[in-house]
């Protein structure tokens, strides 16, 4: 399993505009239901820094790509451009998930399951 992680580096006032965005244009469910993705999720920097972070789970690095490679992708760039003006917008990355442990369930430890 993979997941992606892109960072925002918004300004604490432009937050709550990222959020709004995401929420009417369903990016995270859009993303959801046009790939083979897992889950994703968007957070924000409980210290009022304006960081937000947007991860996705996938199956695979293909299942990612599927997304990078959708057209309909970056139908809201152009209205997150112009929110984040001035933010610092980082690169999306892949890193591999290599143990989890959550509630009903481990993969960490092959052993325990």
């Amino acid at each position: 399993m993979f997941r992606s992680v892109l960072t925002l580096r918004a300004q604490p006032e432009q937050v709550d505009a990222v959020l709004q965005l995401f929420r009417d244009e369903g990016i995270l469910q859009e993303s959801f239901d046009k790939t083979r993705q897992i889950s994703s999720d968007i957070a924000v920097a409980a210290d009022g820094s304006g960081e937000v972070v947007i991860t996705a789970d996938w199956p695979d690095e293909d299942g990612y790509q599927e997304w990078l490679d959708h057209p309909d992708r970056n139908r809201a760039s152009p209205q997150l451009e112009e929110i984040l003006a001035g933010a610092e917008v980082g690169v999306g990355k892949l890193y591999r998930i290599d143990q989890r442990v959550q509630s009903g369930s481990s993969t960490g430890d092959p052993s325990r399951s």
